[in-house]
């Protein structure tokens, strides 16, 4: 029954929009067949082949009015032409700064010949330090198939092998840069797989130490993902970082556990995040223009069926966020069901202790004001309802129903929250940057939640059973006795057991009293609001990860050889006792792993590989050897065994493959290399 209840979850999860979606509402499996079919065979067929017409989608659209009626032609006309291709830059690996020179070179190089115009990369004016290009004349299939553009396929290949870049839709990379990242920021990204948006969070947190490489940032970025394939995929791209900050986890967004936290005193206390990314699941229809097949795919109910559980991971990532903290929802949907009519149900939900907070000031974006109004279509029909109140009985029962939540707020405060949906959420449309669609709000946290009807009930069962408890610790100690279902009344307690009795009498009510409503109940995950009660029976939030120092050999022969101090035994892990590798992590993804829950958890990946064991080694060498891909991070702990050489030698070296231990020694003596003494007596042995 498990097996079948597995299968039928696997089959239900439809797909996800964008860029980062990962999983969505269930669909049928012939409609799911054709999509995969629709996706293989995009490539394979001519371009213009692909019809790009569906009258529902451009009906529905007209009907809202996400954009002016006079620039609706020109949408159109861009969904139906080919995506340009876009990179981002990675800061953290050297070669930054000269690929973005040679970029320029590109540009000016082509600029004013028709020849070969298309070939000329653009900048993003709006993305920090230069590091955001795209190619307005060249699309995604075009590089890949074209034979004229096959150097330039190589040249984008190469450099994304080595990490250097990464290729990501234009308008994917605004949700990182509205967070406002900080080094010592707490990030959880909801929905991350494939990645392209944690690694970006990881880049910038790591802006301010790219030129100057001092300690990396003292943060984390965690990375969720519910599917186990795609979190393993995920656990590729962030590997490829070489990040110490960074963990990835396999988790319902939905039903993200809460994490307790002991602090020195041995409190618990919540783990909350500093800022919080929910790029969540969507119909896709704003990414046409990459996936044609969506044309004629598109229905209606693609948005209703995916409205509640995107409110859902919202409500949840909210639960999650720190006051003062922000949180990015985004989605690269143009649907206000997805868009607008989410984020107005979470303002109406929390009231004043969130606000939406006005976009970041990028020079050169251009994006359009959310609505204030939209309508909601008969997911049967094409009957539109402008209100709750006003869709039928049937509809609000039936498989697709229609929630109040999808309508425009109504009551007190609802024109307040319309006019900040209006003026601080926003919209990119294709054709005003040739770009995909997307839609992106920040919201921040001004005050804690009040807490949930749930949250009191087992607050107050709580205090009660403490309660009961004392009673019957101080019934032991005067020797007094009590019945299994009776509490035990305390002799010296000041009272008699009628007393003691009537005080217990509430929680019986309380635990099977009827839980208490308050309107349309949205599952945010285990708590959906407020301020939850420590449960009992935590447990660690994961048992693999074993700082180095439990293995006190190992410790002392990789300290004395490398040159680390003691603190770094807490930011290196092993994961077993024959685990052939040691992870690096950061101080916060320490105070991570230290955390506790009740819910069951699985983790993917935690820190950056730093070492692992060599096969074979010199007799005077470490048996444990640097990694290409944690190097850098290493260095930053201040790695003694460290050598700095010119440019001219490292040539010279590349060339020859091999070089003599005098040939060394002289370049030494001539300042082509420096460190060679911290080497002590092993340099004549190792070189």
């Amino acid at each position: 029954m498990g097996k079948g209840w597995a299968a039928k979850r696997k089959r239900g999860r439809g797909r996800g929009g964008g860029d980062e979606g990962a999983y969505g509402e269930g669909k049928a499996k012939v409609r799911k067949t054709e999509e995969e079919r629709a996706r293989n065979d995009i490539w394979r067929e001519a371009p213009g082949s692909w019809e790009m017409v569906n009258d529902a989608y451009e009906a529905y659209y007209q009907r809202q009015g996400v954009c002016p009626t006079e620039d609706w032609s020109k949408l159109l006309q861009a969904l139906r032409t080919g995506l340009p291709v876009a990179i981002r830059i990675n800061r953290m690996r050297f070669g930054s700064r000269s690929l973005r020179e040679r970029l320029q070179e590109m540009s000016d190089a082509c600029a004013g010949d028709a020849g070969r115009e298309h070939f000329a990369p653009v900048r993003l004016t709006w993305y920090p330090h230069n590091l955001g290009w795209h190619w307005p004349g060249l699309e995604r299939r075009t590089v890949k198939k074209d034979p004229r553009n096959s150097q330039l396929k190589e040249y984008l290949t190469n450099r994304e092998r080595s990490g250097l870049i990464s290729r990501q839709e234009t308008v994917s990379m605004l949700p990182p840069l509205f967070l406002d990242v900080q080094p010592h920021h707490d990030v959880v990204d909801l929905c991350a797989a494939p990645g392209s948006k944690t690694a970006q969070i990881v880049e910038i947190m790591n802006f301010p130490r790219s030129d100057t490489l001092p300690a990396p940032p003292s943060g984390l970025v965690l990375a969720n993902e519910l599917q186990w394939k795609r979190a393993n995929m995920l656990a590729h791209q962030v590997q490829r970082l070489g990040s110490p900050c960074a963990a990835v986890v396999n988790m319902d967004a939905q039903f993200f556990p809460d994490l307790w936290q002991k602090d020195a005193s041995g409190e618990f206390s919540l783990v909350k995040f500093d800022r919080v990314l929910c790029d969540v699941p969507c119909s896709g229809d704003g990414t046409m223009r990459k996936t044609p097949y969506i044309w004629r795919s598109w229905t209606i109910r693609d948005g209703l069926a995916l409205h509640f559980r995107q409110l859902g991971i919202l409500l949840r990532g909210l639960d999650l966020l720190k006051v003062g903290g922000r949180l990015v929802y985004s989605t690269c949907s143009l649907n206000p069901v997805e868009d607008e009519a989410v984020v107005a149900a979470a303002l109406h939900r929390h009231g004043s202790a969130v606000v939406l907070a006005a976009p970041p000031d990028l020079p050169g974006l251009k994006a359009a004001e959310c609505l204030d109004t939209w309508v909601i279509q008969n997911p049967g029909g094409t009957e539109f309802f402008t209100s709750y109140s006003d869709v039928p009985q049937e509809l609000k029962q039936c498989k697709c129903k229609l929630l109040p939540t999808m309508f425009p707020p109504t009551g007190e405060g609802s024109a307040e929250i319309r006019a900040s949906v209006r003026k601080n959420c926003r919209r990119l449309l294709p054709h005003l940057m040739d770009t995909g669609g997307f839609f992106v709000a920040a919201f921040e946290k001004v005050a804690e939640f009040k807490p949930s009807a749930k949250a009191r009930r087992e607050d107050r069962n709580q205090q009660i059973r403490k309660q009961q408890q004392g009673i019957a610790e101080a019934s032991a100690s005067a020797g007094g006795t009590a019945s299994p279902g009776e509490p035990a009344v305390a002799a010296a307690g000041g009272g008699n057991g009628a007393e003691a009795r009537e005080r217990a009498a509430p929680a019986t009510e309380l635990q099977t009293g009827p839980p208490e409503v308050e309107g349309t109940s949205v599952s945010g995950g285990a708590q959906a609001c407020g301020a939850p009660t420590m449960p009992s029976g935590l447990r660690r939030l994961q048992k693999e990860y074993v700082p180095l120092k439990n293995y006190p050999a190992m410790w002392e022969e990789i300290r004395d050889y490398y040159g680390f101090d003691e603190a770094s035994a807490q930011c290196l892990v092993r994961r077993s006792e024959n685990d052939q590798r040691v992870f690096l992590i950061s101080r916060g993804l320490e105070r991570f792993m230290s955390a506790e829950t009740k819910l069951p958890t699985r983790m993917v990946l935690c820190g950056v590989v730093a070492l692992e064991r060599a096969s074979s080694c010199h007799v005077r060498a470490c048996p444990w050897r640097l990694t290409q891909q944690g190097i850098a991070a290493v260095s930053a702990l201040g790695l003694r065994r460290r050598l700095s050489a010119s440019k001219d030698f490292l040539i010279s070296l590349l060339r020859e493959k091999e070089m003599s231990l005098e040939d060394v020694r002289a370049a030494a003596s001539r300042g082509d290399i420096r460190g060679l003494e911290q080497l002590g007596g092993d340099a004549g042995g190792e070189l």
